[in-house]
């Protein structure tokens, strides 16, 4: 191995900086920004390595990657893979979704529901159904009317005041299982769906309610529809 303090022997290649890109577009941040790939490189000695001459490669087509890591997506392909490599090496695969454009986001079942919690807490009863969005596309050919890979965020506001993602005091949203998450992707029908997960400790004996909001960006402006508003009426069972 080569101790050589510019001689890449490990790659990181963790995320992508979104999980989708739309046909004819390029990839972009969640702010809408354009945003190339990114890998790290670290020498023998675990030091990362500065600006290494790392290469980007999707093993399967309908996008192409220039020299600088900028993601240009070319047709209407679905799941492609991409790695980095550098000195030999090469990543495992980030998954990039080739999406069609979303025009709309809206909710597919209620945006109107009240959970009746129970006392002591349960984390089988005080939960609720899943906070639907579909993130729907006017590029329906083929069939497809909902798009995959877009990033959903959702806000919990108790008595007017948001709450951190990372205070569970109250509340929290779960993602798949009981996995704490803010922010769900939709899949392959363009859904998501976290539930809201109500600790009753201190919560009020009086009937109250949450309100989450459910927000879809394209290029960094509002898709049409967003934020979509959920009210969750509590009350003690």
């Amino acid at each position: 191995m080569s101790t050589a303090p510019t001689k890449a022997v490990s790659i990181a290649f963790d995320s992508l900086p979104y999980p989708s890109i739309v046909t004819g577009d390029t990839l972009r941040d969640s702010l809408g920004r354009v945003a190339p790939l990114h890998a790290l490189a670290y020498n023998s000695s675990g030091a990362l390595i500065a600006h290494p001459p790392i290469t980007y490669i999707a093993l399967d087509t309908g996008v192409t990657i220039d020299p600088t890591g900028i993601v240009t997506a070319q047709s209407r392909n679905g799941l492609v893979r991409i790695v980095a490599s550098v000195n030999g090496l090469q990543s495992v695969p980030n998954i990039l979704a080739v999406s069609r454009r979303p025009d709309s986001v809206f909710a597919t079942r209620f945006t109107d529901t009240t959970l009746a919690y129970t006392i002591p807490d349960s984390a089988v009863a005080n939960v609720t159904a899943p906070l639907g969005v579909l993130v729907a596309t006017h590029d329906t050919s083929g069939g497809i009317t909902g798009t995959q890979g877009w990033l959903v965020s959702y806000q919990t506001f108790w008595h007017g005041q948001a709450l951190s993602p990372s205070d569970t005091t109250l509340a929290s949203l779960w993602g798949q299982g009981t996995t704490i998450a803010a922010v769900d992707t939709t899949a392959a029908d363009g859904t998501a769906g976290p539930r809201l997960r109500v600790r009753s400790l201190l919560l009020p004996l009086t009937p109250d309610s949450f309100v989450v909001l459910a927000t879809v960006r394209y290029r960094g402006a509002s898709v049409r529809g967003s934020p979509v508003r959920f009210v969750i009426r509590i009350q003690h069972k």
